[in-house]
């Protein structure tokens, strides 16, 4: 048997596109994109680095603590001497921003930042430093820029490219689309693509979605829209929506609307729980599969209203999977739900979430959740939740749920402990029924 709790059922998708990748994938019709850095966007012009004109740096001398950012040859003079302050900063942050800020200074002021690049010993300081020389450098002459990253190491192009591309997207996106079309199919090539259409969405997203929707490559294509989508929600989420919802290839059009989707319940849950049921009304081939991806989001920020929510959306293995989940959010969230609320339910939504209330009770509550128990009626449901509430609260106190299991008196419901023990997942504490 496995786990019907909503950590199994409904992962909280951590990046916008990582749901996209499996359920694209999953259904045979492409490669979907996976989230570009946050990293690769931010920076001069609003994308490339965090350089921030103006930003004060460390003294020159000062910076004393542990080392942080890596060895760097300590004869060097000058300009080696600065980078020695700033990487003597155990505050991780401050000095990855303070390097990349370095990085852009020294470019701007003519000074051999490639050497003193050469010289960081930490990977990721060394990255940090070269991505505000390298924003600096994209924003004066892009194709030289990328011409000079394609010579470096896959680590460094894949963490470089994109983050030149996006600059050189604010000033000619066109001529940055067909570098980084011809580039060959790979890592850097998929970042790029990304970081590219993010970029130029922010100034023109549906300039930016119009020229994805023309490429050729599928691959491409798909990561191209996700990207366009990601950016233009962040201002827009209405206008991205009707695009999306006026597409006319069925496979592109399910996409971005899960594109959206995915979105819109991370921005704004009860909008996109509102804006899914009207698509559904008005499609009657949607992809059930957006009930779920809405649902996981939403019953994390609203677990009550996306519970009534769910309860109005057309009855399939996609909505009952979702209120099984988002029932694990109610109870967590409002430990009365499974005394009150539970109670309340019709049968069905009983049988449906039953599991899930008594997985949350052996967890929280296994004396209270022992008594929910009792008041269960004898039958497929009780022995579910029975399963569930073992595995549970093994997760909690193994050897607790197994001396309650082992004190049942022979019967289903011992079996139906003893199952849920001997399935429990000690990083979810979930056990069930197959559904």
């Amino acid at each position: 048997m496995r786990h019907p709790i909503l950590r199994t059922l409904l992962p909280v998708v951590s990046g916008a596109l990582c749901f996209l990748l499996g359920w694209w994938t999953g259904s045979g019709k492409g490669e979907a994109p996976v989230p570009a850095s946050e990293e690769s966007r931010e920076g001069i012009g609003g994308r490339g680095g965090s350089f921030i004109p103006g930003r004060s740096m460390p003294p020159e001398d000062g910076g004393g603590g542990a080392a942080g950012g890596g060895a760097i040859d300590r004869g060097a003079k000058g300009e080696a001497a600065g980078l020695d302050s700033i990487l003597e900063n155990p505050d991780r942050r401050v000095r990855e921003r303070d390097l990349e800020v370095r990085g852009a200074r020294d470019f701007a002021e003519g000074a051999d930042w490639k050497a003193n690049a050469a010289r960081i010993g930490d990977l990721v300081d060394r990255g940090a430093y070269l991505k505000g020389a390298v924003a600096a450098w994209a924003a004066e002459n892009p194709r030289e820029t990328v011409a000079y990253l394609s010579t470096l190491s896959l680590s460094e192009r894949a963490n470089l490219i994109p983050h030149a591309v996006s600059v050189w997207a604010d000033l000619d996106p066109a001529s940055a689309e067909g570098w980084v079309i011809g580039l060959a199919h790979g890592e850097v090539r998929d970042l790029a693509v990304e970081s590219l259409y993010r970029a130029w969405a922010v100034n023109d997203p549906a300039a930016a979605a119009a020229r994805s929707l023309e490429l050729k490559d599928e691959s491409a294509r798909l990561r191209s829209i996700a990207a366009v989508v990601r950016e233009w929600s962040v201002n827009d989420l209405g206008s991205a929506g009707k695009w999306a919802a006026n597409l006319k290839d069925p496979n592109l059009k399910d996409f971005a609307i899960m594109a959206v989707a995915d979105e819109m319940s991370a921005r704004a849950p009860r909008e996109a729980m509102r804006w899914t049921s009207e698509h559904l009304a008005n499609d009657p081939q949607a992809n059930l599969d957006i009930v779920q991806l809405v649902a996981s989001k939403a019953g994390f920020e609203a677990p009550r209203e996306t519970f009534d929510w769910l309860k109005t959306v057309p009855p399939s293995p996609e909505a009952a999977a979702s209120l099984a989940g988002v029932a694990t959010y109610l109870a967590e969230e409002d430990p009365n739900f499974a005394w009150d609320g539970f109670a309340k339910l019709p049968e069905e939504l009983k049988r449906v979430t039953a599991d899930s209330v008594a997985s949350i009770l052996g967890m929280q509550d296994p004396e209270g959740g022992k008594r929910w128990l009792d008041q269960l009626a004898d039958g497929e449901t009780r022995r579910w939740a029975t399963s569930a509430f073992a595995s549970g609260w093994a997760a909690r106190d193994p050897a607790a749920a197994e001396a309650w299991a082992a004190g049942l008196p022979p019967g289903p419901e011992k079996e139906a402990a003893n199952e849920g023990l001997s399935s429990t997942d000690f990083g979810s504490g979930a056990g069930g029924r197959v559904r």
